[in-house]
């Protein structure tokens, strides 16, 4: 285990030391800013001056991360980068404010060592360990491990309210049963942005075959930016480079979307996996008329000619001009800064018009905050909490979507405002959050129209394991 302090600022090391900053009126060596400034401006949030702070007196409060997404958490020192730098910022903003030694640890916890990293938090806590107060997990996994106890309601702590704006309430709200809430997302998770699922269209081919980008956007704006509007469109555009009677690999593509953003169109044409009944639980609803047309619908387009969905090297194809359409992650505009043509950024396409709004569905990988039932101070806890996701919302956000995706990669205002939209829309259904716990591949139902299984026997095959699922959740929370 790496365990990493970031910082520890009392008033007396202020003045020996250049970590956090603060009013000492001396200059951050290593390529540092004076943050004088940054701090007393800090002093005057709403937050902030809505509460009073407890005297903590350095008292601890340690994350447990997953190695491959520290940096979600940690940042050892400014290095320029901006969104290191906003996260390096939000954590001493936390340590000075609050008066706490905040920490962060790390355990390897991506897909391949998920029992390692269960494992890890599951003995710390049944041998009633304090070593950490917050977990960073994977959603996919962690979900299950609720079911054995080891974790705090976190409606229960004091200082959270779920009202304010950085928490996102798309996913809260859906995870919480019986009034309680054992799993949260806030602006602390900054990987549901990088996560985000989108499409990024190419504006070189969209002009070469009479179509303009800012057409698109405002289909977009209209609500009327569809799946078959979007199919529609690369029918007319894919063609057979090599004339060999066919469109393969190598051609030019019309669409080039592989399992993971097909399992998102469930999400993005509004088809819950589960709704509340009368009660207020949960219950699957999946299997309905929508889905077995949208089912029909994505089939029939997986088969032709304009669509590629092997995965790996889209975003190559999409920047040698191979590609009208290409589906990924909002991330995936780091891979992109070097393309030549341009590219806008459009959510992930509607259903039909009437569907009202869009949806965005994140890859199960992103990062959900667990409580261990083991902390021994609920107040320095929720607080501290609290400040994190609020000191993420004014700081990482902002730098990671704003100012890192936006300004340097997008290229130009319009992609802008998509990827607002993409961040706003982002829905999280229980069934989804919980999917994991529940089984049946419930979250990849759509998938199954690739390899050409009917519905219906889809169905049949996975429904019971799925009720069986459910009823072991709703048994936990108290049916």
């Amino acid at each position: 285990m790496k365990r990493i302090l970031i910082v520890l600022l009392l008033a007396a090391q202020l003045l020996a030391a250049a970590s956090c900053g603060g009013d000492s009126g001396e200059k951050v060596p290593s390529g540092g800013s004076d943050r004088t400034e940054d701090t007393s401006a800090e002093e005057t949030t709403s937050f902030y001056d809505s509460i009073d702070i407890p005297d903590f007196s350095g008292k601890s409060f340690t994350i447990l991360a997953r190695t491959n997404l520290i940096d979600e958490m940690y940042a050892e020192s400014e290095t320029g980068e901006i969104v290191n730098d906003a996260v390096y910022k939000r954590n001493c903003n936390v340590s000075e404010r609050l008066n706490i030694d905040l920490n962060v640890i790390d355990q390897p916890g991506d897909w391949a060592n998920k029992d390692r990293f269960v494992n890890y938090v599951s003995s710390a806590i049944m041998s009633d360990d304090d070593s950490f107060q917050l977990v960073a997990g994977y959603m996919n996994y962690m979900p299950i491990t609720i079911l054995d106890g080891y974790y705090t309601d976190i409606n229960t702590l004091p200082y959270i309210d779920l009202s304010h704006e950085w928490w996102v309430n798309g996913f809260n709200d859906n995870a919480t049963i019986n009034g309680r809430m054992y799993m949260a997302m806030g602006d602390l998770c900054s990987s549901m942005l990088r996560y985000a699922y989108c499409g990024y269209a190419n504006t070189k081919l969209l002009e070469d075959n009479g179509y303009v980008a800012e057409d698109l956007y405002q289909a977009v704006r209209d609500g009327k930016w569809t799946f078959d509007m979007m199919t529609g469109m690369a029918k007319n555009v894919c063609s057979d480079l090599d004339g060999d009677g066919k469109i393969t690999f190598d051609d030019l593509q019309g669409v080039w979307m592989h399992y993971m953003p097909v399992r998102a169109l469930t999400n993005a044409f509004a088809i819950d996996y589960t709704e509340r009944d009368q009660n207020g639980l949960p219950k699957i609803s999946l299997y309905c008329e929508r889905l077995v047309n949208a089912y029909d619908k994505v089939a029939s387009a997986v088969k032709s000619d304009y669509w590629c969905y092997t995965g790996g090297d889209g975003d190559v194809k999409f920047k040698e001009d191979k590609a009208l359409f290409f589906f990924d992650v909002l991330g995936t505009t780091d891979k992109l800064r070097d393309m030549q043509s341009g590219f806008a950024v459009v959510p992930m396409p509607k259903y039909d018009e009437a569907q009202d709004g869009y949806r965005t569905e994140t890859v199960d990988t992103t990062s959900i905050l667990l409580v261990p039932s083991t902390i021994r101070d609920p107040e320095l806890v929720g607080l501290a909490l609290e400040a994190l996701n609020y000191e993420s919302q004014k700081l990482v956000t902002p730098a990671y979507f704003d100012v890192a995706m936006q300004s340097k990669y997008a290229r130009d205002e319009e992609s802008k405002e998509m990827m607002q939209i993409v961040r706003d829309s982002i829905y999280f259904d229980f069934g989804y959050i919980f999917a994991g716990a529940i089984g049946g591949g419930i979250n990849s139902i759509m998938e199954s129209a690739v390899s050409g299984k009917g519905l219906a026997s889809v169905w049949a095959a996975n429904e019971g394991t799925m009720e069986k699922g459910l009823d072991k959740l709703l048994e936990f929370f108290g049916e």
